[in-house]
């Protein structure tokens, strides 16, 4: 955190999110004493999608460390396929514990997810059997800090139809790629992406948790906090407030453990 100004000097998505010295950043101790106070077993942690190769190592190096002090942190790692050895530390990453790779912001770092370097990442993440965690982007409604950057759903349907078999997740409800799974054939070019909640009160209304359910079934809706945004305690509080009753269990949870584990955790 000491090093703010200098990384907003030369990653100017970070300096846009980040600029501001209130802009909220975590350790991994300070997300473990958040589990503890929302009574959170585990928690998928990521970091940011810098473009500089020097820096993702030495972030990707943090995580991966706390990871393995810690076994209630699943990480994620950061990739960059713009960057000349980028697949080496990747593979590296996967090596030394990374669950998959997030949260991607393609256009951010300066690749196409749907060219050459994209079709890379996603066949490398689905012969590891690794995550892919994107940040998508709504198309419509009111610009905020990260809003650009990220993946579009028109070309995350693109990516999930190339690759069939691969695990994503569609943060911050997908951005309204929910809405393509009332077409037959979106059904099934889908059938593998999953849906977080992070920050879903700032871009949505209440009704939207359950027609995201209802849209795509509870084993497929992840709860997301956005930490260190937003509270994990206060936003599971939220979501639970507003769930229906059968799918807590699985959004709150077991659909996370599904994905992660192939199995829940008792």
């Amino acid at each position: 955190m000491a090093r703010r100004e200098v990384i907003c000097a030369s990653d100017p998505a970070f300096a846009e999110l980040y600029a501001d010295p209130k802009a909220k950043l975590a350790t991994a101790g300070m997300l473990v004493h958040e589990l503890d106070a929302g009574r959170i077993d585990m928690a998928v942690t990521a970091g940011f999608a810098f473009a500089d190769p020097g820096q993702i190592v030495e972030q990707n190096r943090a995580i991966l460390d706390s990871a393995r002090v810690s076994h209630r942190l699943i990480p994620l790692a950061t990739v960059n396929p713009a960057s000349p050895g980028w697949r080496t530390a990747a593979e590296h990453a996967l090596a030394d514990g990374a669950r998959g790779f997030g949260e991607l912001r393609p256009h951010n770092q300066g690749w196409d997810p749907l060219g050459a370097e994209g079709r890379a990442l996603c066949s490398m993440a689905l012969e590891a059997g690794a995550v892919l965690l994107w940040h998508v982007s709504e198309p419509v409604g009111h610009r905020y800090p990260g809003k650009a950057g990220g993946i579009a759903p028109a070309e995350l349907c693109v990516v999930a139809e190339a690759f069939p078999g691969l695990k994503m997740i569609a943060a911050h409800l997908g951005a309204g790629l929910s809405f393509f799974l009332y077409m037959a054939e979106m059904r099934t070019a889908l059938r593998d992406v999953f849906f977080d909640t992070a920050a879903w009160r700032f871009l949505y209304d209440e009704r939207s948790i359950a027609q995201l359910v209802a849209v795509t079934g509870a084993p497929r809706v992840l709860f997301g906090s956005d930490y260190p945004l937003l509270s994990p305690k206060g936003e599971l509080q939220r979501l639970r407030a507003v769930l229906p009753g059968e799918a807590v269990p699985s959004v709150c949870g077991a659909a996370a453990e599904t994905l992660f584990f192939g199995t829940e955790i008792e």
